[in-house]
């Protein structure tokens, strides 16, 4: 099947139940194509590279074809062999010809049965079926031999085309036949291919058309009521789907970015959890590129934590080259080349570089070389043999970046206006400062291939030193980058289309709730999702915040406590334990006995205590917000709660204070006491 009708397929099953066959959603949904085909690329891809043949005519109607296949095209051929060899065109064969033609609808009728058996019953049938269609083939190929004696060349040249197109049937027959009756040898491989494309269809509607079509219904729609209730929820526990992603403003920026310039490297800035590697996942797949635009040759690497520059270039370079492969395996078959206009030529060209790419990275060359002389002399004879072996040494770095260079820019010339997209994910894991630095310095040598694009995920320190260039500080990071693009928390309206999404029918206070914990992080706004789902359907709210807080809670208490287990203070650890091992229950209580159980300024302890007393008064304030009582959401006050989340954990004199105003402008609850150190 083609991904266009995966694709038509999905829409009709999701739009069967209501509110569906609206033209409207429809029409919504054929928008959002680009990104639903991206959901379930994956699958896409496992499928593509399975199926060597098409099948799907077939399939629909498997008893017929195998009726067609090991009965009438068998008895069909003998009832004509009978005809013209036995009795000539001009007998009268009409008794005997059923006589002579029993035993082959015997066969038949037997061929057809034992199909339906096991493996062993299955080969003999397809040996059967092959035997029909080879004698076919065998009577076309001697009827235009014939003709070149029998008829003129007018005549022949007529029936050829004939003869071919007979012959191209034959050939989709035998695909037929192997496709009902696979002998054992690529059965398996069949099974895999059907199983592959009922996960692609699957992913299409429930990663794809469905959270495309609850967004679209539901993303403005406000669900009133503090009582927990919400339809399917299956999407939140899909791991390594988009579903988890929102469509954000930086991708967007990214694609304009891609679509306007002919190649370059551009890095997505922003804090760890933000969703930066969901959005390469998205770009990668396709989910940003327009609705009229080829689909990109895009391959994803992690940057490894501890690297070696030059394996590092050879994966990136592997990686590289089975893309390539999977991308001409891929559009061989479907007459794209004509329309990129690509030749055959330069096809096999670009697979053969690719493989050669590959044994050269898996393999070191040996040639060995043998010359021999020989000559007599009265008798006496002198022989002499000298043998030369040459072993390849390991290319160097700069060898290696330069045969990468160029593979990819072939390939970006030969594809051309498919874009080459080379993502490099989670630059960050290596860490700040010095280490990622030098990992840039190392790995920019590849950068700046025309129609070649990398995106790599970087720390919001690569954006701040990018834009210390206006001031006239330059750093690796405004060499190594065309353009810088940050990708920001998400405000309360993002957030609220990412969980509709995933969950149908979510309350409006349940999304506050999950928001506010999440301080903004897409990876933290589904897991705190995740928590609120997994509570009884029925539960209030004020139990469901409850139940958080006190969850939340035990992991401040427990981590602060496994920190302080490494400081040297005893007296100042002990308070602090004591504290936190029987936390008291009225968390404005636990909050000042936190900060008063130390009292040295500026020491690890002192700084620990400051941040989990933020965290405990975040948590106070969550408690009391979100009760019984909450008649609506106010989406200004909802993302000041997230901004306070963020800075709780990392400035605890910030956090405190958005707190403070947070408090002061809603009446829900008592300001902080005391600030901290």
């Amino acid at each position: 099947m083609t991904e266009d009708e995966v694709f038509e397929e999905a829409v009709e099953v999701a739009l069967e139940a209501p509110p569906g066959g609206s033209e409207a959603m429809r029409a919504v949904l054929r928008d959002a194509k680009p990104w639903i085909v991206a959901a379930a690329r994956a699958q896409q891809d496992r499928y593509v590279k399975l199926a060597v043949v098409s099948s799907g005519f077939v399939t629909r109607h498997p008893f017929l074809w195998r009726c067609l296949l090991l009965f009438v095209i068998p008895v069909t051929e003998w009832v004509l062999a009978v005809l013209l060899f036995k009795y000539g065109v001009n007998g009268n064969p009409a008794i005997p010809v059923v006589r002579h033609t029993a035993p082959a609808v015997a066969v038949a009728a037997v061929a057809l049965g034992i199909s339906y058996t096991n493996a062993l019953g299955r080969t003999a049938a397809w040996f059967w079926g092959v035997l029909g269609l080879g004698f076919l083939t065998l009577a076309v190929v001697s009827a235009i031999f014939g003709a070149l004696i029998t008829v003129s060349w007018l005549t022949l040249f007529a029936t050829v085309p004939l003869g071919i197109g007979i012959v191209w049937g034959v050939s989709r027959l035998t695909t037929a036949l192997t496709a009902l009756l696979s002998p054992p040898m690529v059965s398996a491989r069949f099974a895999a291919a059907r199983q592959a494309l009922e996960e692609w269809r699957s992913a299409m509607l429930h990663e794809g058309v469905l959270p495309a079509l609850r967004a679209a219904s539901g993303g403005d729609r406000i669900v009133p009521g503090t009582a927990l209730v919400f339809g399917d929820a299956k999407s939140l526990h899909r791991g390594g789907s988009l579903i988890s992603h929102q469509p954000v403003p930086a991708g967007r920026e990214l694609a304009e970015l891609v679509d306007t310039l002919d190649g370059g490297s551009f890095a997505l800035a922003g804090p760890r959890g933000s969703g930066k590697t969901n959005l390469l996942r998205a770009f990668c797949r396709g989910a940003y590129r327009g609705q009229d635009q080829v689909a990109d040759l895009s391959v994803l690497v992690a940057a490894p934590v501890d690297y070696v520059p030059r394996e590092f270039v050879l994966h990136l370079y592997a990686q590289a080259c089975h893309a390539v492969l999977a991308h001409l395996r891929e559009n061989g078959d479907k007459g794209v080349w004509r329309r990129w206009r690509v030749r055959r030529g330069e096809r096999d060209r670009l697979a053969r570089s690719a493989q050669r790419g590959l044994r050269d990275i898996a393999y070191v060359q040996t040639l060995t070389g043998e010359t021999s002389g020989k000559f007599g002399f009265r008798g006496a004879e002198l022989a002499h043999k000298r043998a030369t072996s040459l072993t390849g040494r390991p290319r160097t770095y700069p060898e290696v970046v330069d045969d990468f260079r160029g593979f990819v820019g072939a390939v970006a010339r030969a594809l051309d206006p498919v874009r080459v997209v080379i993502a490099i994910d989670e630059i960050d894991r290596i860490g700040a400062g010095e280490p990622a630095r030098r990992f840039l310095n190392e790995i920019k040598a590849v950068f700046d291939v025309p129609g070649c694009y990398y995106l790599m995920s970087v720390s919001t320190e690569a954006q701040h030193d990018f834009e210390l260039t206006g001031m006239g500080l330059r750093s690796v990071f405004d060499s190594s980058f065309d353009e810088v693009v940050r990708v920001d928390y998400l405000d309360f309206q993002l957030a609220r289309g990412l969980i509709s999404r995933s969950v149908d029918g979510l309350p409006e206070v349940f999304v506050a709730l999950a928001y506010a914990f999440s301080g903004g992080l897409a990876r933290q706004l589904t897991r705190s999702a995740r928590a609120i789902v997994r509570q009884p359907r029925g539960t209030s709210l004020g139990a469901v915040t409850a139940r958080l807080v006190a969850d939340e809670l035990d992991r401040v208490c427990k981590t602060t406590s496994d920190a302080l287990t490494a400081l040297d203070d005893r007296d100042g650890v002990t308070k602090l334990l004591r504290v936190l091992v029987d936390p008291d229950p009225d968390l404005h209580t636990l909050r000042d006995r936190v900060q008063a159980s130390y009292a040295k300024e500026h020491s690890a302890i002192g700084d620990l205590a400051d941040r989990a007393a933020a965290r405990i008064a975040f948590l106070a304030v969550v408690r009391d917000h979100f009760t019984d009582d909450l008649a609506e959401v106010v989406p200004a006050q909802v993302d000041a709660l997230a901004r306070a989340r963020r800075y709780a954990g990392s400035n605890p004199a910030t956090g405190l204070a958005l707190l403070e105003e947070f408090s002061s402008a809603s009446r829900a609850s008592p300001a902080p006491a005391r600030s901290p150190r």
